[in-house]
């Protein structure tokens, strides 16, 4: 739903930057959360070359850790609520 609300507000000129920080924020999160789980359903299968999970769980952690990009889009969320920058 954030995504496609997102689209919309893209399409009609609206969107803004913190939004958009929160929508990659989380779906990269999700997207995690889905690799992790169906790692977990494959079991012993799911860390082998045979499946895409692996690839794809490693591709969603650089995405957290590269240059603190998870945490830079948390910190821009949070001053679009507060209204008070953690950085300057």
């Amino acid at each position: 739903m954030l995504a496609w609300r997102l689209g919309v507000l893209k399409n009609e000129g609206r969107a803004t930057p913190a939004q958009i920080s929160m929508a990659k924020r989380n779906n990269v999160e999700m997207a995690l959360k889905t690799a992790r789980e169906s790692r977990q359903i494959l079991g012993a299968m799911g860390i082998t070359g045979d499946f895409p999970m692996m690839r794809h769980m490693m591709n969603l952690e650089s995405v957290i850790t590269y240059e603190g990009t998870h945490d830079i889009h948390l910190l821009i969320t949070g001053m679009d609520i507060t209204g008070i920058a953690a950085f300057s």
